[in-house]
Formats: structure tokens, sequence, C-alpha cells
């Protein structure tokens, strides 16, 4: 990126940081701490994103724990498919259990509804994606000239360098997500929307805020508590002081930092009406769904806000879901068996119901986890891998494909760092996000100031493959 080009970014996001206000709001979660921060579009400067006209959204499904994906996804050909089950032992999946596809991978029995979505083009796979600083070698690793990212198979280092996408620099000096450098840029579509274009279903994380866009935490049932004392539908008394609230707030202050805050509040107030109405009005859709289920509830609510996307003046929005458990040191098989089984269920239906709502091209929704699991047993579970296959849902979607290469499921092989079967990731967390923000519409100078570390890789393999339809 040239310096003119940098230094226009710089003082547009300081015009947005100049613009941002926190609003005190309970959130009924503790995902903000009962914080919202929210950006009136009146600060954004005009961008060219300012005239994307179409509706985008972006859904994450983090499985956190590190998925073991080498038992959702199966080598298919045989010669592949010994090597795998060699090097996996008692946690290789029966062959004669799998669901086929014509591609490279068989699913799980347990996804029988994902693997539908698939054979019918509307989800595909990545093979071995994961952190990196830079494209390596198995003889890199071992002769210690490799960049590897710090703290490779901790949980907590390894959420925070996937979600931000910036595994160069410490995680401590990166504030921001990929994600919210994403909506940094695409709020300015969001004309007359006085709430964020980012929300958490699943708490505070690192892949949401942005270096002036912060996130809006919800709960996954009433989306957002009112002002407390404000809400005019629960009593006279309320609406009355709701009224002479306004009446404070539309006063002209002469003070700068007393106008500020009296118009922060009035954001606030307006933004938690918008939203508490959207929820309200999108309560019910014909597609059932299981509300037993924490990732299912979770998506019902991403519906819901993307149902009321008009009322909420937004073209695109970017949601952050989670489901825990997937850390299977022991007893991997029954505890994975659910997992996949939740996880299938509530992806399907939530495709059903943006079907239903007739913007099933207008949403992708993709899986991302902290690491890959070794392909060496450990006990009756894996341990802490590294590379790992994704999935990316949706109508815009150029399903019924998988995009990278296979690996060699061989210990000590070529794709092994070591000997516990810890795969080198092929793709790398830069590339499959720059995907996710090109479809989303972030031109390519952009997505190169989203993903700094994509610089050191060959991003020309999207072109040839095309993970997006049209």
């Amino acid at each position: 990126m040239n310096k003119t080009s940098t230094k226009k970014h710089a003082q547009r996001r300081e015009l947005l940081k100049r613009g941002a206000c926190m609003a005190l709001l309970g959130s009924g979660t503790a995902a903000m701490s009962g914080k919202l921060q929210l950006i009136s579009s009146a600060f954004a400067q005009s961008s060219e994103y300012a005239a994307l006209n179409d509706y985008k959204a972006l859904v994450c499904v983090f499985l956190y724990g590190g998925a073991d994906s080498f038992s959702m996804f199966v080598p298919s050909d045989n010669d592949t498919y010994n090597r795998y089950a060699a090097s996996r032992s008692g946690l290789a999946v029966d062959q004669s259990t799998l669901q086929a596809t014509s591609g490279p991978y068989s699913f799980n029995q347990y996804l029988p509804q994902l693997h539908s979505l698939y054979q019918q083009g509307e989800l595909a796979l990545l093979s071995n994606v994961g952190n990196l600083i830079s494209p390596i070698s198995r003889t890199a690793v071992l002769n210690d000239s490799a960049l590897i990212p710090a703290d490779l198979f901790a949980h907590n280092h390894q959420q925070a360098q996937w979600m931000k996408g910036y595994s160069s620099l410490p995680t401590s000096v990166v504030q921001s997500g990929w994600g919210g450098r994403m909506a940094d840029l695409l709020q300015d579509a969001n004309v007359g929307a006085v709430l964020p274009p980012t929300f958490s279903l699943f708490g505070s994380n690192p892949w949401l805020p942005g270096e002036a866009i912060q996130p809006l935490g919800l709960n996954t049932n009433n989306g957002l508590s009112l002002l407390a004392h404000l809400d005019t539908g629960v009593s006279a008394s309320n609406a009355s002081r709701s009224a002479l609230h306004d009446q404070m707030l539309s006063q002209n202050y002469t003070h700068p930092l007393k106008q500020q805050a009296a118009e922060t509040i009035a954001r606030a107030k307006l933004g938690s009406g918008q939203l508490a109405s959207v929820v309200a009005a999108n309560q019910n859709f014909a597609t059932p769904y299981d509300d037993t289920s924490k990732l299912a509830r979770q998506l019902r609510m991403v519906a819901r806000l993307i149902a009321g996307r008009d009322q909420l003046s937004m073209k695109r929005q970017i949601f952050f879901v989670g489901l825990g458990g997937w850390d299977t040191h022991d007893h991997q098989t029954p505890r994975l068996n659910a997992l996949m089984t939740e996880l299938d269920n509530s992806l399907a239906d939530f495709n059903s119901t943006l079907a239903e709502l007739g913007v099933s091209n207008e949403v992708t929704t993709f899986t991302a986890s902290d690491f890959g699991r070794t392909l060496t047993i450990n006990g009756d579970g894996s341990d802490h891998g590294w590379g790992g296959h994704h999935m990316v849902m949706g109508g815009a979607v150029n399903g019924n494909n998988t995009f990278g290469q296979l690996p060699t499921y061989e210990i000590a092989g070529d794709d092994d760092s070591g000997d516990k079967g810890r795969v080198i990731p092929e793709l790398s967390i830069n590339q499959y996000g720059a995907l996710l923000a090109e479809w989303m519409g972030v031109n390519s100078t952009d997505v190169a100031e989203v993903f700094p570390d994509l610089a050191n890789f060959d991003f020309g393999w999207r072109d040839s493959y095309g993970l997006f339809s049209g």
C-alpha cells in the first residue's frame, strides 16, 4: 500500500475514532461488561463503501477448544484413507460409515445435513487452514529457520491470533480483530445506522473490535435490555420519564463535553429502542430450531437481526457465534459425535431460516477454531494440533467443492511439524479471511490493510479456485 493510501485511511479512522462514543447500556450479557459503543454514521467520512447498495452479512462460527476436523472430514480415496487410518489408529473413522462426495473428502455420519448442503452446492470445504505468518516447510520447522507464530498449541494465544489475523506482531500490540477492521471500512455502507455493524452472541472476543468500531454484545433470548426506567412499554411513569429525558437531551449545551454526552445518550437510547423493536418484531419463523442448543439460540438471534436489517438501516452486518467443548483430549468419539450433531442441526436450521427470509445468497457462514488436532491418538482423544479443515456455507458459495490441498496424513511425513501428526497448514488464516472480506465488498487495497501478513503469501490461488460463484 502506498503512503498516500495509508495516510488517507489513517485520517478517516481518526475521524471515526473522534466520533465514537461509549454508551453505558446493560446488554443482558457479560459480553461487553454492559457497555455499548455506538458509532453515528453522521461522523463517517464518505468513501466508496457508502455507495454499496446491496446487502451482505458474514457469520463466524467459532469452535472453541480446537475442533478435530480430521474426524469430521475424512479422505475418500483408499490410498489416502489407509495412511489416515494408520496415523489416527483408534481415532480413525470407520470408512464404511462415511458419507461420500464427489470431492476428496467424505463427511462424518454425524454431519448428514451439512453433507447434503455440500452435495447441493451450498457448502464448500477449505482444506488444511491454520495460523501462519508466512509459508513454511517441515524442513524449515525442524532446522529452526521457519518464522512460526508465537505460542502455538496454546488455546488463548491461538484464539487471539486467529481472530486478530496479525500473527507477526505480539497479540498485546494488536488491539483489533480482522472482523472489526472490516467493519471500520464497511460501516460507511450503513447510511443512517446508529448501531455498529458488528454483533456478538457469544460474549467478548478479539475478532469483532475494530480500530474505530466496537461491537455490540447481545443476549440470545431478548437481544438488548432497554435503558432502565425509560422503557415506555412498562408503565405510564416510564413514558413520562422518557419524554422528560428526551427534552433534556434535545437542549443545546454550550459546553462541548455536555453536548457530546447528550448526543451520545440520545443515540444510545435510539439504538437500543430500534434493536428492541427489531427483536420483538422477528420472533417467529416457520423453520424450527432446538432451543436447548446454545448455538441454535445464537443463530436464531442472528436471523432475527438479519430480518430487521432494513429497520436498522444496515447494508453490511458481521456476526460472531461460538460453540465450546472441542478440546477433546479424552473420550473424543462420543464427545465429538455430540458436538457434530449440534453443529449439524444448528447450521442446517440456520441455513433454512435464511432461505425462508430470502437472503441465502446474501449471507455467508464460516467455521473457525483455535487450531486443528493431532493425527496421533492421546489415550482416547487427541492433542492440540495446527492445521485443520473448515466449512463455508451460503448461497453465494461455490459449493460441492474442496479448496486447498490435502495433507499427506503421514506421521513424520512432509506435512508433519514433528512426529505427533501436527499438520503444517497450507492455507493461512489471512488467505481464508481475505476471501471472505473480498466477498463482503472490501477492495483489494483495503484487504491488504485488514490482513497485513497477507503480503507474505501468494494470493493468486483464489482466482483459479473461486470460493464464491459469480
